[in-house]
């Protein structure tokens, strides 16, 4: 939100308003790029925006959404250095998913699933589904839900997967907008993942 405000500048209460209310179609394929930052940008009074300027509050967007907390980061290479199989699910544009395989940890994860190039959204089963197909591939067409631990900040989203069968558990956000006295997300992942008999050392 600030790098954003300090692109477009006005009323950050209206700009922070508009980035949210037309999220969700962003994320869901509905809106392109441009569409979507066009609509942004119009809450402030910026009627018309450059394929440069685009591509600035993009750049923005990405930058945040794509910056780890550090014990995730952690747990993320603990993982990898033990060969664990990691796929990536995320509610997110077509142009993150474009950057997401860009960044530095990705490296990591075998593929990702995004929403704005399925068209789907958590929590809708679908996407779910899309994941456990692509998951598929990698054991000879056989899909075995209940062997994916998968993780989400979004009690809905747990429930959804939940519901196919998948081992899903809660990660508390982190950050600023989380409670401070709230336990840590890579605690619980590590303590699920533990008993999982998955490798962390």
């Amino acid at each position: 939100m600030p790098d954003v405000h300090a692109l477009l500048g006005g009323d950050a209460d209206a700009l922070g308003a508009a980035l949210w209310a037309e999220r969700l179609a962003y994320d869901s394929g509905e809106l392109g790029c441009e569409d979507y930052w066009g609509a942004v940008a119009r809450s402030v009074a910026v009627e018309e925006l450059s394929e440069q300027e685009v591509a600035e509050l993009q750049d923005a967007d990405n930058r945040y959404f794509l910056t780890l907390d550090p014990r995730s980061r952690e747990l993320i290479h603990d993982l990898a250095r033990n060969d664990v199989r990691m796929a990536l699910l995320s509610n997110a544009s077509v142009a993150f998913g474009q950057a997401v395989r860009r960044a530095d940890w990705f490296e990591a994860f075998s593929f990702a699933v995004i929403s704005g190039e399925e068209r789907a959204v958590k929590p809708d089963r679908e996407i779910f589904e899309v994941l456990l197909q692509a998951l598929s591939h990698e054991t000879g067409g056989v899909s075995i839900p209940s062997a994916v631990i998968f993780f989400d900040d979004k009690q809905e989203n747990v429930d959804a997967a939940r519901a196919l069968g998948i081992d899903a558990h809660l990660w508390p956000r982190n950050g600023e907008q989380g409670d401070q006295a709230e336990r840590h997300g890579t605690e619980i992942a590590r303590e699920v993942l533990a008993a999982r008999g998955v490798p962390l050392d």
